[in-house]
């Protein structure tokens, strides 16, 4: 079966009877290298890409079986950003998830970089309908103020919670593009008139590493 989009950000393909889903993110200059314009503990920056990455496999209605690192911090951060990984499946509770990857180790990069890739299966499929409830959980925070603001970032647990619930019709994560270019970029991924957006918080701010998302649930 050819691989489609599916979700955001989410390629799926049919291997038998299961459905699989491919969701990835990057993260560049933020880290402990001196040149790194954001600093942060390599377990942070490695949580907050996974997140990104896992918010994206619960669009499409899946969780992560399998996760990629791939580092190019140098030998030195792997441990921690296998740590960070770690807290968010963790944090969802799940046990039964490997983690492998692959260090840059033969050339020094100056700044940090690392991208991470969530291979899921799809437990559910969502019936996207424009007639929804919305609501948004999380804020959009973006450099430091992920940093000094964790209480109002929408976490993974409650994510996870919700992409079960069977009234859930979408969930939509958003990035660093902000709000009202994930609402009209779903609007059109769902083939739906475009709409005013029923959220307060500002609509062109970035979200950083999906530090909120969209719900839309079943009136």
């Amino acid at each position: 079966m050819k691989p489609s989009m599916t979700g955001r950000n989410a390629v799926q393909w049919n291997a038998g009877k299961n459905d699989w889903v491919v969701t990835t993110d990057n993260s560049g200059g933020i880290g402990e290298k001196e040149l790194d314009e954001v600093q942060a503990p390599y377990e942070t920056v490695a949580y907050f890409s996974f997140r990104t990455a896992v918010l994206d496999a619960l669009s499409a209605g899946a969780l992560p079986k399998l996760v990629l690192l791939n580092n190019f911090c140098g030998n030195e951060a792997w441990e921690g950003l296998c740590n960070g990984i770690s807290l968010g499946l963790q944090e969802m509770g799940l046990a039964d998830v490997s983690v492998s990857g692959s260090t840059e180790s033969n050339v020094n990069m100056l700044q940090s970089a690392i991208s991470v890739t969530v291979i899921g299966e799809r437990f559910r499929h969502f019936e996207p309908s424009q007639e929804l409830k919305w609501t948004l959980e999380g804020e959009p925070l973006v450099g430091k103020e992920v940093l000094m603001f964790p209480d109002k970032i929408a976490s993974l647990s409650k994510a996870a919670e919700l992409a079960k619930d069977p009234n859930t019709a979408v969930l939509w994560p958003v990035g660093s593009k902000g709000i009202a270019f994930e609402w009209e970029r779903m609007h059109i991924q769902y083939g739906w008139q475009q709409a005013d957006l029923p959220f307060q918080s500002d609509p062109v701010k970035s979200a950083g590493p999906a530090t909120c998302f969209m719900l839309g649930k079943r009136l």
